[in-house]
């Protein structure tokens, strides 16, 4: 608890009769917006209790006077405490020492600190920062060492490539019998020997197919009627992956050659630079022999912790990957379109959905587009409220959401999204509330650094 109780609870010793702590225990908890102080004051109104906020410090006081006439009454027994008390904290940073607010009802004290919203602002910031920040690149060379022409490549036909002239369905379709979330496109109207800058438009994902369907379906447009709706599904379900490709937000094609690259090309471009599938291939021809992805490197990293040990030993919180940092999360009763919805705007892959104590108990990701737009209610799946479309819908399948501690070391969380084959972990407090998600990428990220220059120009950002 980031409150540090300063003062004990003090009373006046009054001779004669029985005088004790009269304050009772302070329960101190912690909402979105203020730091709230809540203890029993029995007997006693607002106005006889004072609040004082100085520097960093909160003190509460008052005192409950005795009765005048009780020294004129016979007692068998005094159990009841009066005299002053004085209790003081330690306010945590941040506070906004402007706003503090306290109103005494039927004998409870509450006491409500408001939050500096530009600190809270502030430290999030920074905490995301240092989420984002690489290795200090003493491992470079041991990745920079490994040759993709080690990596086993897959069986013929194991290689995943979507057609451009195939419809947006029929491409979902593909990725859902592959169990894999994207692939490249391949521009039909080039030859065989055509080199791979004019060979493949692109890498189609669940998250730019998420981007489309929200942009193609929007609800204010149909109105409840259902052959508009119906017509507009059609539409959107026969729309050819070229036409997709050229107004949605897909992938780039970013190859890395199997004779010329090597290991640390893929973990900076899957790390640093966020792609989660980067194409091996074969020149001259620039045919495709393989693609690593972002779970194939953390498997990598699984198999190899003993090398990185100095790395995979540090904790989430030693990493920045620890604190509280920007999440964004859905509620179990809002409909399904929301989460859709954060996951374009906010241009991430998936959002875990809180119960009604704020806690996790699902997870909804690009993945899930697989099964939407497939189907033919395309707009009742969009409305209909997150918790049935887990319960009933999917029967829980895919959503489980993992999570760790602050204190948890890298290498357990390696291990957890290895053996889990989940792309992401939420850190989770004391309590049992998200403070961050954890993905591949930011795991990536902590074991290389990017020498300046490496890619040349080719990164403009």
């Amino acid at each position: 608890m980031p409150f540090f109780k300063y003062d004990p609870v003090t009373s006046m010793q009054n001779a004669g009769h029985r005088s004790g702590p009269f304050m009772g225990p302070v329960d101190i908890c912690e909402s979105d917006d203020a730091y709230i102080f809540v203890t029993d004051c029995p007997g006693l109104a607002s106005k006889d209790v004072h609040v004082r906020v100085t520097d960093d410090l909160l003190q509460l006081s008052g005192e409950r006077k005795e009765d005048p006439n009780r020294s004129l009454k016979h007692f068998h027994r005094m159990e009841r405490s009066f005299g002053k008390f004085c209790r003081t904290f330690r306010l945590p940073g941040g506070a906004d020492l402007d706003h503090v607010s306290a109103v005494c009802e039927h004998g409870v004290l509450t006491v409500t600190v408001a939050k500096d919203k530009e600190f809270q602002k502030k430290k999030l910031t920074l905490a995301d920062a240092a989420a984002e920040q690489e290795g200090d690149g003493s491992l470079n060379a041991e990745f920079e060492s490994v040759p993709m022409s080690i990596f086993p490549t897959p069986a013929l036909g194991k290689i995943v490539i979507i057609n451009s002239d195939m419809s947006l369905l029929d491409a979902v379709k593909v990725l859902s019998e592959f169990h894999v979330l994207s692939a490249p496109v391949r521009d039909v109207s080039q030859p065989d020997d055509a080199p791979w800058t004019d060979k493949y438009l692109g890498m189609i994902d669940m998250v730019g197919i998420v981007f489309h369907m929200l942009d193609s379906l929007k609800p204010d447009e149909v109105d409840g009627d259902f052959a508009t709706q119906a017509a507009k599904i059609e539409n959107f379900q026969n729309t050819t992956i070229k036409d997709a490709i050229s107004f949605v937000r897909f992938g780039p094609f970013i190859p890395v050659d199997l004779d010329r690259g090597n290991l640390l090309d893929c973990m900076l471009l899957c790390g640093h630079h966020g792609f989660r599938r980067v194409p091996i291939v074969k020149t001259p021809g620039g045919d495709i022999v393989n693609i690593i992805t972002q779970s194939a490197l953390v498997q990598t990293l699984s198999a190899n912790l003993k090398r990185f040990k100095g790395v995979a030993s540090k904790t989430l919180l030693e990493l920045g990957l620890g604190e509280q940092g920007t999440l964004f999360t859905v509620g179990v009763d809002e409909p399904l379109r929301v989460a859709f919805e954060k996951i374009k705007s906010r241009d991430i892959s998936a959002v875990p959905v809180l119960d009604d104590e704020g806690k996790i108990c699902g997870n909804i990701s690009a993945r899930d587009a697989r099964l939407i737009v497939s189907s033919s209610k395309i707009y009742k799946l969009l409305d209909m409220p997150i918790k049935t479309y887990l319960d009933v819908v999917t029967e829980g399948v895919e959503h489980s959401a993992i999570t760790c501690k602050p204190s948890d070391k890298l290498q357990t969380i390696i291990s957890q999204l290895v053996r889990s084959r989940i792309h992401r972990i939420y850190v989770i407090d004391e309590k049992g509330c998200p403070l961050r998600v954890v993905s591949l990428r930011n795991v990536l990220k902590k074991f290389v650094q990017e020498p300046e220059g490496y890619f040349g120009h080719y990164f403009s950002y």
